[in-house]
């Protein structure tokens, strides 16, 4: 009979965790611009900008990458690597960085503690305001309401075990454990809601695992390469675009539907004309940014990096999101 995870606890050698915030800051961020301001920064600044061009993967324009040294989240935690990502489509992505060790069922309390936490989250606007304020040169149409759009996701990523194990084995012993970190629940889950939390599971080689779900997800990679965490914010990314930008359509129909039932007369000739110029120019606006945003990043060569994007796709509904943009796109195009 198979040991069970109570008969054989997991312990964690090294390990990581990544807690994403991306926020939505404005329709473009001219990224040039960026590293021309940082470059004329004095040389005490202690942020660090560099270009991301790994070869696993093809940005149309490759997105910066701002170090902004440690930050303590909790008094129960080493302080954590915060850094920033900024995508030229108006996207700034704040991460923790937190190092993990113990035993994995200790994983379950570390989830639900920072998972999801304000008081983190708060973090993360602490450093975006500090970056605006910074970088508003080079934001165009910058977002200048207090509660930006966001989206947050955590990592759970997985160097070392205290013993090899495969794929196979980490999900057969240590199952149920996964799917509560995922889900961030210290109570037993049903089987229904464990088989959704870990349901298809994705390998490239026989010694890692990647789980995906709508909220976190867990990788187990003794390699510790980077692009799937990479893929994954990208994702989210997009998410928030195109959640950001379905807002938006949802705004501008219902002010032109209130617009043009008004009475027509002589006078309102001239408004009724400037509220189609205005639905033109969404429509554009919205249409650039979103064919931006989907094309910004090319998977080269990697069937594997693929499936991973296609399974986070699932987990966050973008194509129901994207289906939605674009009937909201017609429904302008046709007023």
């Amino acid at each position: 009979m198979a040991q069970t995870s109570v008969d054989r606890p997991l312990r964690v050698e090294h390990g990581s965790l990544f807690l994403y915030y991306c926020f939505d800051v404005g329709e473009e961020i001219l990224l040039e611009k960026i590293e021309h301001i940082f470059g004329e920064a004095p040389t005490t600044s202690h942020l660090v900008v560099e270009r991301l061009t790994p070869a696993y993967v093809q940005y149309r324009r490759p997105p910066l990458l701002i170090e902004l040294g440690s930050i303590a989240l909790s008094a129960h935690y080493a302080p954590a690597v915060c850094r920033a990502k900024l995508y030229d489509f108006g996207v700034i992505s704040i991460v923790f960085k937190l190092p993990l060790q113990g035993e994995l069922k200790d994983l379950i309390g570390v989830a639900t503690e920072l998972v999801g936490n304000p008081k983190v989250y708060q973090r993360a606007r602490e450093q975006l305001q500090r970056l605006q304020s910074a970088l508003a040169p080079g934001i165009v149409q910058a977002s200048h309401s207090e509660e930006v759009e966001w989206e947050d996701y955590a990592i759970f990523s997985i160097e070392q075990f205290e013993r090899p194990l495969s794929a196979q084995q980490l999900l057969s012993e240590y199952g149920s454990e996964i799917a509560k970190i995922l889900r961030c629940e210290i109570e037993p889950l049903s089987a229904s809601e464990l088989s959704e939390a870990i349901r298809q599971p994705l390998s490239y080689y026989e010694d890692e695992l990647a789980l995906i779900d709508w909220n976190a997800a867990f990788l187990y990679d003794p390699r510790q390469s980077y692009d799937v965490p990479d893929v994954l914010e990208y994702a989210v990314a997009m998410l928030l675009e195109l959640r950001t930008y379905d807002a938006l359509l949802d705004r501008v129909l219902d002010r032109a539907y209130d617009d043009l039932e008004k009475k027509p007369s002589i006078l309102t000739l001239r408004p009724f004309a400037a509220i189609i110029d205005y639905l033109s120019e969404v429509k554009l606006d919205v249409s650039e940014v979103i064919d931006k945003v989907t094309n910004s990043l090319k998977l080269i060569g990697d069937p594997y990096l693929a499936r991973v994007y296609n399974v986070a796709a699932t987990r966050f509904g973008l194509s129901a999101w994207q289906a939605s943009v674009r009937q909201k796109l017609a429904t302008v195009e046709s007023l």
